[in-house]
């Protein structure tokens, strides 16, 4: 099977079909879990954790940067579900 990788890139919401956008919601909300679990266990991301403080807050905002744009992504395609009369 041949996917278009295009069809998932976020300018691409639109052609999507209403189960790829089901499906990235759930893949995204995984995702956004992951990303908070590291934030609060960020030790077992990173082994030099404690050993270089000093690029604590760039991971921890890297990942709350992440986290924004993932739910960004999801209320796009909330909002195109909603635009097509379509239920989550």
């Amino acid at each position: 099977m041949i996917f278009d990788l295009q069809l998932f890139a976020e300018d691409a919401v639109g052609f999507q079909t209403p189960t790829q956008l089901r499906k990235g919601i759930r893949s995204l909300k995984k995702e956004i879990a992951v990303h908070q679990y590291k934030i609060e266990h960020p030790w077992e991301s990173y082994s030099d954790w404690f050993s270089k403080p000093e690029r604590q807050p760039g991971r921890i905002k890297h990942w709350q940067k992440e986290i924004e744009n993932m739910e960004e992504s999801i209320q796009n395609r909330v909002d195109e579900l909603k635009k097509r009369g379509e239920s989550l």
